[in-house]
């Protein structure tokens, strides 16, 4: 009998030696090759942008010239000069403009001292020819030489007219309020309207308020609508962040190596005129906005578990976890193409055709604005039943909206669970969750590997999630 508790109390001891053992073992594993990467669902504000550059330029911009070649004698103003309507900004030389009205006025003088001798000798021969003491030829010509005469007065008269308009031009007035951008003359420089007219000073109407061009990719040109709110910065104020709205889309495009693009103009106030012309901007339309909605991580959604980790980590492999998430998924679309099918036969046909809504954010979780509209471009084609499994998500279209199922893997206490959940629109980072997820949800977004062997070796040729930490 002592023999048989000799050999039970030994089996005990080195059975709790090997739990030991394999305790420190899986723990300095686990201290090795790092973790799995979860993260928690969130509630917060999501949107789909389109990035883009600009300039600055003032709504309204004059550029004030002269219609009259010669010296400019006086300038008023300068660069960043307040000028007002009407307010003489310049003067041209008037000497040799004066010198010509005077030669206009004498020619007229004489014109007009002929008209008047001419129908005086018109009117003397009419008299005589009705007493038949003068010939109807010498009435004729009496006629036809006060006719000349007088279309010599007209048009000397004509000539005075606009000499006496070439001597106003030599006062250049300023035809709005605004301010001087640019002055491109100096006193005594000789400027010559002969060709062109030559471009003096620039005017802007208000620079409280500024317009940004933009130049929007052929790629991107479609989502954009009028009235889509934008943000944007300059290098300037790096901490401040400016806000404007979309104004006008340009039909006319521009190419640069190959490049096409559009000028989008978009509106924005500058009560502080801290915003100057020609500044660079970074500009962020937005699309869509959401706020207080459930959010994931893209690589959520592409995570797929493997033996190689699960064993790296000291976690029971089970085939049926790939099987599950594959049911998953196939139920999801299953639901999705039967949501689909019965929401196109309920809708009329023209909201079928509708884009989804492009929004602003505001307070609540559904779209701000139902005049602003666009289609929502996160589109993953279906690559089979492994493929779908693989990537593990699928995209379904119905009555014109465009949704996403996806299947993440969801940890219940430590054990990994595949859930299917429907998404909505994406930053890039981030996927809004429809449905199928709460928000006290913990996912595995990735792995987190110590040695990047490890991570060679474990990695899946075909399982995008399993590189490095997301």
């Amino acid at each position: 009998m002592k023999k048989y508790i000799k050999w039970l109390v030994l089996f005990a001891a080195v059975l709790a030696a090997g739990l030991v053992v394999r305790h420190y073992v899986a723990s300095s594993t686990s201290a090795d090759v790092g973790a799995l990467v979860s993260e928690k669902v969130k509630l917060t504000t999501i949107s789909t942008t389109i990035s883009a550059t600009g300039s600055l330029e003032p709504v309204d911009e004059v550029e004030v010239g002269t219609q009259v070649s010669g010296d400019v004698s006086k300038i008023y103003v300068d660069f960043n000069d307040k000028v007002k309507k009407g307010q003489v900004i310049a003067e041209i030389d008037k000497s040799k403009l004066q010198a010509t009205l005077y030669q206009a006025q004498i020619a007229y003088q004489s014109a007009k001292n002929d008209y008047e001798h001419s129908l005086k000798t018109f009117e003397r021969t009419k008299k005589l020819s009705e007493t038949n003491s003068a010939s109807a030829v010498d009435l004729e010509t009496a006629e036809y030489q006060v006719n000349s005469a007088k279309f010599s007065m007209d048009k000397s008269a004509s000539e005075e007219k606009q000499a006496q308009l070439n001597l106003s031009y030599s006062v250049i007035k300023s035809p709005i309020n605004g301010v001087v951008l640019e002055r491109s003359v100096d006193v005594g420089q000789t400027v010559a309207a002969s060709m062109s007219t030559p471009t003096l000073f620039i005017l802007a109407k208000d620079l409280k308020q500024m317009k940004v061009m933009a130049d929007v990719d052929e790629a991107d040109i479609g989502k954009i609508k009028l009235g889509l709110p934008v943000e944007f910065n300059v290098d300037a104020y790096p901490s401040a962040q400016f806000s404007g709205e979309v104004k006008q889309i340009r039909l006319n495009p521009s190419s640069e190596n190959n490049v096409v693009s559009y000028s989008v103009i978009i509106d924005a106030a500058n009560p502080d005129h801290k915003l100057l012309p020609g500044m660079t901007t970074n500009v962020t339309i937005v699309i869509q906005a959401k706020q207080n909605v459930l959010r994931i991580p893209e690589t959520a959604t592409r995570f797929k578990p493997s033996k190689e980790v699960w064993e790296l980590f000291g976690l029971k492999w089970d085939d049926e976890l790939l099987n599950a998430g594959r049911n998953a998924i196939m139920a999801a679309m299953e639901k999705a193409r039967a949501e689909s099918a019965s929401q196109a036969k309920s809708e009329p046909v023209a909201d079928n055709v509708k884009s989804g809504l492009a929004v602003k954010p505001s307070a609540s979780a559904k779209p701000l604005s139902d005049s602003l509209k666009t289609s929502l471009t996160s589109i993953r084609g279906k690559r089979g039943r492994e493929g779908s499994m693989a990537a593990g998500n699928s995209s379904f279209s119905g009555a014109g909206r465009r949704s996403r199922t996806s299947v993440v893997w969801v940890l219940e206490g430590k054990t990994p669970k595949p859930v299917p959940v429907k998404t909505g629109i994406s930053d890039g980072a981030f996927v809004e969750v429809l449905e199928g997820i709460d928000s006290n949800a913990i996912m595995i977004t990735g792995v987190n590997y110590k040695d990047a062997k490890q991570a060679t070796t474990t990695n899946s040729p075909t399982g995008p999630g399993m590189g490095r930490r997301f």
